[in-house]
């Protein structure tokens, strides 16, 4: 998986010819979507999160201006989700807020312990 991680990012830079340093978000929602593509999204509400649109325009995912291309909130509340939570939810560091309510994801909460900046709901 890690080695996939890795070869996904170097593609893009090669492709590209420079790194961009914030497609760790981009492939951190991506192994999510990929995740819970394996184990149900049965209203198709993850069809926006391809490559071919940028992921800041992808549903349910806001960035910040001040930090082009990172994510700072992802609210996936009431899609119909079911799975696992994937680990690399971690890897979005700029998250504040984080709203996957009313689904029915499952198992253990992966460490998210990267994620200094999230934020309590009131």
């Amino acid at each position: 998986m890690l080695v996939s991680l890795a070869l996904s990012l170097f593609l893009l830079c090669h492709r590209t010819g420079k790194v961009d340093v914030h497609s760790s978000d981009m492939l951190a929602l991506l192994h999510f979507k990929k995740t819970i593509a394996a184990a149900g999204d049965p209203n198709g509400a993850r069809k926006s999160w391809n490559k071919s649109t940028p992921f800041c325009r992808w549903d349910g995912v806001f960035c910040t201006r001040k930090h082009p291309g990172r994510v700072i909130a992802l609210d996936l509340s009431g899609q119909g989700l079911s799975g696992p939570i994937s680990p690399y939810l971690g890897n979005l560091t700029l998250l504040r807020e984080l709203t996957l309510s009313d689904n029915s994801l499952s198992g253990p909460l992966p460490p998210l312990n990267r994620l200094h900046r999230l934020e309590v709901g009131s």
